[in-house]
């Protein structure tokens, strides 16, 4: 499957494509592309974009390496805890301590060594802005990112998994970028240490500043001042100068190393490698790493996370099935009540239908009662509406009355007595209207005025005493139903003596049978004794013949 690895900084954009199968890659094409500066500058974007366009690499899986000052790199050492939580604890973990892994950056880390009481690694994380921008870079050109990774461990993966000889052996990896060098060390097959220097421009000051950081980086990572080898990415013939002075800086073997005498390289290819084909290892190493060795990378597009549990069938089945068969049960259970609420409402509507008629009949009897409750309304019973005037009333040495008038209102019901009189005091008024007064009566009095006649009765009165037509409809009814009430008592007691007058008849016939049958026993038995004696009487006759 064809891939390219991508790689640039101020200077240059470097590409190299290769045909990747498994741990086996075979390079077909690489590049190394001049940025230029000034009016005249194109972005990387505008520059990867054209190199692909005209390569035919469209839809092509891009692996990008990116260099130390892109991402934010730290030694950690977090007590021993299982695999599947090392994640966790290290995202945790840096948060707290990198400046720029807050809740949306990307964390991985790459595990040095692991005792019983310690795990140490290199954990490295990346702000979300700077992952987009490689990522939409990568995008824009038509490619299909797959890996974004730190550019020293690309190397280091290659060197340790296609040489490495000595697997307890230190190790010091060197590549020499434009303005860059990237310093790693290897101890026991694993990187525990990476540096990446800004060297300086001039040959004599690169060198003073390459012996002085090789130096600093064996004292800064622990490691024996005097490494076991150190392996300088490139071509002999260019490096022939730098391999001395490394040799000279750590008094022990350098050893110069092509990355593409690790790989199958295309014979074309073969002939048009640049110079410096050490800036070229971190894209070599990636393609090797991406087939065989991906746990060797930082990558920031598959960090490490906590392992996902294989799934349960069975579970999924559960989690599936029993909200499906509530589901049925919940629709069927639905269905059956709609069903039921469906034949209940066509059983009302039928019966609804058959009393149709008799409603009618009931609304129009309704109606022909109200219009005779509305005429009965104002029929009055005046003599019960004076009696109960009467029983009310005052003692006469309180009170005289001297005019009572009754009208009835046949247009609304009802009717009003007016009451004129005089009583010896005002009081008596007031207790007279209290004692006429309830819910169905309505009192309405003009007050007490004094007359001028010198009489016991100083105080005259006129009341007017309101009957609505409710309460004579009320009455009315009631009325109605005590009448209906004692008529299904009267016929209670018809038929109650009915009952009694049939049962004393059937007692009686039963009593004259039982006198005539002991009559006609008695007969029976009378027979039989006569019988008897004419028998007794015969007997002798009979003898005295013989």
């Amino acid at each position: 499957m064809k891939k390219i690895a991508i790689d640039w900084d101020e200077t240059e954009l470097r590409l190299v494509v290769g045909d990747v199968r498994g741990s086996s890659v075979r390079i077909t094409d690489v590049a190394i592309i001049a940025l230029e500066t000034g009016a005249m500058a194109k972005d990387v974007a505008t520059v990867l974009r054209e190199h692909v366009s005209e390569n035919g690499l469209q839809n092509v899986e891009a692996l990008v390496a990116i260099g130390r000052g892109k991402a934010e790199l730290r030694e950690m050492k977090l007590p021993p805890v299982p695999n599947e939580e090392l994640p966790d604890m290290v995202r945790f973990q840096a948060i707290r301590s990198f400046a720029s892994a807050g809740d949306s950056a990307t964390v991985d880390f790459l595990v040095t060594d692991r005792t019983d009481t310690s795990i140490e690694m290199i954990a490295a994380a990346i702000g979300p802005n700077k992952l987009n921008e490689i990522r939409k870079c990568c995008e824009s050109a038509g490619l299909l990112p797959k890996r974004i990774a730190l550019r020293p461990l690309s190397t280091a993966a290659l060197y340790l998994t296609r040489v490495g000889n000595d697997p307890k052996a230190n190790i010091v990896l060197v590549d020499l970028l434009a303005d860059d060098a990237e310093i790693v060390i290897a101890k026991n097959g694993k990187v525990i240490f990476v540096r990446t220097v800004r060297m300086p421009k001039g040959t004599d000051a690169r060198n003073r500043a390459l012996s002085g950081e090789l130096k600093r980086s064996l004292v800064a990572c622990g490691a024996d001042a005097r490494p076991d080898k150190v392996v300088l990415w490139g071509k002999p013939s260019v490096h022939v100068g730098d391999q001395q002075i490394l040799a000279e800086a750590c008094n022990a073997t350098v050893e110069i190393v092509d990355p593409f005498d690790l790989v199958d390289v295309d014979k074309k290819t073969a002939k048009e490698l640049p110079d410096h084909v050490g800036r070229l290892a971190p894209l070599v190493g990636m393609l090797a790493a991406d087939g065989g060795h991906p746990e060797r990378l930082i990558d920031f597009l598959n960090p490490r996370q906590r392992p996902e549990e294989p799934p349960q069938k069975w579970k999924n089945a559960l989690l599936i099935g029993v909200p499906a068969a509530a589901a049925l049960l919940l629709a069927y259970l639905v269905y059956s009540k709609f069903s039921s609420l469906d034949q209940q409402i066509a059983e009302l509507k039928s019966t609804n239908a058959s009393m149709k008629s008799s409603v009618d009949q009931a609304v129009e009897s309704v109606g022909k009662t109200e219009q005779i409750d509305q005429f009965l309304d104002g029929n009055v019973q005046w003599l019960d509406e004076l009696k109960r005037l009467a029983d009310q009333m005052p003692p006469s040495n309180e009170m005289i009355v001297r005019s009572i008038s009754a009208t009835a209102d046949q247009r609304e019901g009802g009717g009003k007595l007016q009451v004129t009189g005089a009583v010896v005091s005002p009081s008596v008024i007031d207790d007279f209207e209290q004692a006429l007064r309830d819910g169905a009566h309505e009192v309405i009095g003009d007050g007490a005025s004094e007359e001028k006649k010198d009489t016991t009765y100083r105080w005259g009165f006129s009341e007017s005493i309101q009957v609505g037509p409710e309460s004579l409809r009320n009455q009315r009814y009631e009325r109605i139903l005590t009448a209906l009430a004692k008529q299904s008592e009267t016929q209670s007691d018809s038929d109650a003596e009915a009952d009694s007058d049939s049962k004393a008849d059937s007692d009686s016939d039963s009593g004259s049978n039982s006198d005539s049958n002991a009559d006609s026993n008695a007969d029976s038995k009378s027979e039989t004794t006569a019988d008897a004696d004419r028998e007794s009487e015969v007997t002798p006759t009979q003898e005295q013949q013989s």
